[in-house]
């Protein structure tokens, strides 16, 4: 009987000894994969601190690819030109310039005005179809800009888009 334990112990502890050698080869393996994605995206810090890098940097700004300001606006639920028609949607206004205009808060009011005459003007079948969204966002980039007296907004994108 006492033969029979050892023999038993002997078996849990190469067992044991498996599964310890499996884990820490996958542990190498997968840390080895996560090492090699963090280069492969060029996240070495050598990389970056060359001239290379920094040409890059004023070639961007020289060029004028700097991210343009976007204005989120809250969302607009409004009756649509059919009887019993609703469209709730959240816009986000994309301006020319890398910044906001300075007046852009105190116009806010004014801009939402304008959105909602032009969206209740609408009826949902006129909305629905691809090239009747299209139709809508340059309307209403030109209302917007109407309202700001410029040619500030140079995109309008619907990120929510709700017909009921």
């Amino acid at each position: 009987m006492a033969e029979e334990e050892t023999g038993d112990e002997e078996e849990g502890g190469k067992g044991g000894s498996k599964k310890l050698l499996i884990i820490i080869i996958a542990v190498l393996v997968l840390g080895g994969g996560g090492v090699g994605a963090f280069l492969a995206m060029g996240g070495s810090a050598e990389e970056g601190d060359g001239e290379e890098g920094d040409d890059d940097e004023y070639e961007e700004e020289e060029s004028g690819l700097l991210p343009a300001a976007v204005l989120p606006l809250e969302t607009f639920i409004v009756n649509l030109q059919v009887k019993g028609s609703f469209l709730k949607t959240t816009l986000q206004l994309e301006f020319a310039e890398p910044s906001l205009p300075p007046t852009v808060e105190s116009d806010i009011p004014k801009i939402r005005d304008a959105v909602i005459r032009v969206l209740s003007s609408r009826e949902s079948a006129d909305i629905l179809s691809p090239d009747g969204k299209e139709t809508l966002r340059e309307d209403l980039r030109d209302a917007v800009n109407e309202t700001l007296g410029g040619e500030d907004v140079t995109q309008v994108y619907f990120t929510e888009f709700i017909i009921q």
